[in-house]
């Protein structure tokens, strides 16, 4: 069973991008809006793994760690392949997105955010599956995004 969606998702700080969230959210129907879960108090206790156990296990399901600023333009655009990387990675469970969402965070977003999507199909060109995850070449049959997880800046990593 899904967590339901919160009434008052976790917004940043950054009052700029907490009013892009907002927006975007506002266009969303129920049925399109990704979840929001909160942080977990002990992630060690779950092998750091910070969804349900019913995504994490699902073979569709990938994750993706980037800095919490990234949020808005991902909700807002999708996904974008940038600098000098040719693909976006996206790991088979949230415990190794988890880092990468912790090495992402800076002074400008302190914070860091895993994402969560589902591919429906996978046997594409553009999607190279590999032991960990996937590296996506291309976003013209983008992932749906089915939630997220705020991870806070005083969260250390292990």
């Amino acid at each position: 069973m899904l967590p339901q969606k919160q009434a008052s998702p976790q917004m940043p700080l950054n009052s700029g991008v907490l009013f892009s969230i907002r927006q975007w959210l506002a266009l969303m129907t129920d049925a399109e809006m990704p979840m929001v879960l909160p942080f977990p108090s002990a992630p060690e206790e779950t092998d750091y793994r910070i969804f349900p156990a019913s995504l994490e296990n699902d073979d569709r399901v990938f994750f993706h760690g980037t800095a919490e600023g990234n949020l808005a333009s991902i909700l807002s655009n999708g996904f974008r392949i940038s600098g000098e990387l040719p693909s976006v990675s996206f790991a088979r469970n949230s415990s190794l997105s988890l880092g990468y969402a912790c090495q992402a965070r800076g002074t400008l977003s302190p914070n860091g955010v895993v994402i969560a999507v589902r591919y429906e199909d996978l046997d594409k060109a553009f999607i190279i599956q590999e032991a960990f995850g996937l590296h996506v070449h291309c976003f013209s049959e983008p992932p749906k995004i089915i939630g997220y997880c705020v991870v806070p800046a005083n969260y250390a990593h292990r």
